[in-house]
């Protein structure tokens, strides 16, 4: 790439990963001409793609539109994301003063211009922390999640297939079925965090990549894959069965490269079920090998005891483990403050939010077949409330925003 008279050719620049698409480049001489497309056509953006551009001297710089205007830069060598500002003076062309720049002291003015992927990663790098998940099966029960304050969810694999498709979960949901909604409970709010069921990756290392793929494009922040048979079935019953550690691997790989050719930063979650056919010492060497080959975080599926769920933490410290809470399932409840003193690094509640829909729906239509109402008559509960959860607000000021007039006399 060459810059000549002011003028950047970039029909050569390698591709910026997905989670620095908003990052903005100027040259610090003269503003270039860019030439060339950045990305692919069939990259789906996170926002509006960013600009590469090199000036006479061949100085890059890369800055994120937010910390742009605050005379902040990120030093060209983070096109894969990793957030580390420069504090050198840069002479600022979009009619800023020249000055000394301040360096950020924590994410929150990152977290608008951070990707959900690179937000996870990023909070999983902090020992400290656990990311809390509510298990959404639907974009009725993500909206709710978001609007009491997460930030952070998980679309269990078994919701999805009971809401979408009214069936037990027996593999039976396809890699379009959960794709499909990842996508639009990823998209609700882009800047949430979704940790998402990718079951067996729905095939062999080529079905794998193009999952992958599917699931980045999808603005998913993380994926657990594991080691069950295709014809698996939910974590939680019984007569569970996992392939060879050989197979198991290949899966791991095939997500891994996808990742790595992708630039991404989602996170790949290595999930083992070999507890229950093969036992614990199966499941290390298993969940060894998958972080040996680049796997992020760990799933150690159906713990037989919070003795056992501590030890995994130990045996395979540092490495961030995922803890999946199923009450009334085949391992011990451990809540958050426990799973936090045991030091896993993310929790997900994955019939958090299926189990109590279930009770309340199964008690409103119990009432009305014995008794002709549903009891929502006894609430506060109105049709507005429900879409007030929905966007409702948000929909009219986009209305509003565009000229248009629909929503002027209330709704």
């Amino acid at each position: 790439m060459e810059a000549m008279n002011g003028t950047a050719d970039l029909s050569t620049a390698p591709i910026l990963p997905r989670e620095s698409q908003d990052l903005r480049v100027f040259a610090t001489g003269a503003a270039p001409e860019v030439k060339g497309d950045l990305l692919p056509q069939d990259t789906k953006p996170y926002r509006e793609p960013g600009l590469v551009a090199e000036n006479a001297t061949g100085h890059v710089t890369l800055v994120p539109d937010l910390l742009k205007t605050n005379g902040i830069t990120a030093d060209a060598g983070n096109a894969a994301g990793n957030g580390n500002f420069t504090s050198t003076p840069v002479p600022l062309t979009n009619g800023h003063q020249e000055g000394p720049v301040t360096e950020p002291t924590n994410n929150e003015l990152l977290d608008d211009i951070w990707s959900p992927a690179t937000k996870l990663k990023r909070r999983l790098e902090d020992t400290k922390e656990l990311v809390v998940c509510p298990g959404v099966y639907d974009g009725f029960s993500a909206r709710i999640a978001m609007s009491v304050g997460f930030d952070a969810m998980y679309m269990t694999g078994a919701g999805t297939t009971a809401s979408k498709l009214g069936m037990a979960d027996l593999g039976v949901a396809s890699r379009t079925d959960m794709k499909e909604h990842a996508d639009m409970i990823a998209n609700l709010d882009p800047s949430k965090m979704l940790v998402a069921d990718m079951d067996t990756g729905y095939g062999g290392p080529i079905t794998i990549t193009t999952t992958v793929n599917q699931y980045i494009r999808a603005n998913v922040a993380g994926f657990h894959i594991e080691d069950q048979l295709l014809t698996k079935r939910c974590g939680h019953l019984a007569g569970k069965k996992v392939v060879s550690q050989e197979v198991y691997l290949s899966r791991i790989k095939a997500a891994k490269a996808a990742i790595d050719k992708a630039h991404s930063d989602i996170v790949l979650i290595a999930r083992t079920d070999a507890n229950q056919q093969h036992g614990y010492d199966e499941c290390l060497t298993r969940l060894r090998a998958a972080r040996d080959l680049g796997a992020d975080v760990g799933l150690l599926e159906g713990f037989k005891s919070k003795d056992e769920a501590r030890q995994a933490v130990h045996d395979l410290a540092p490495w961030p483990l995922l803890l999946n809470v199923v009450e009334n399932g085949h391992s011990p409840l451990i809540t958050v403050d426990e799973a936090r003193d045991m030091g896993f690094r993310i929790i997900i509640f994955s019939f958090g939010a299926l189990v109590p829909a279930y009770l309340a729906i199964k008690n409103a239509f119990e009432r009305l077949k014995t008794e002709g109402v549903t009891g929502v008559h006894e609430t506060d509960i109105s049709p507005k409330s429900i879409f007030d959860v929905c966007g409702l607000e948000e929909a009219i000021e986009i209305d509003e925003i565009a000229g248009g007039e629909d929503f002027k006399g209330g709704v």
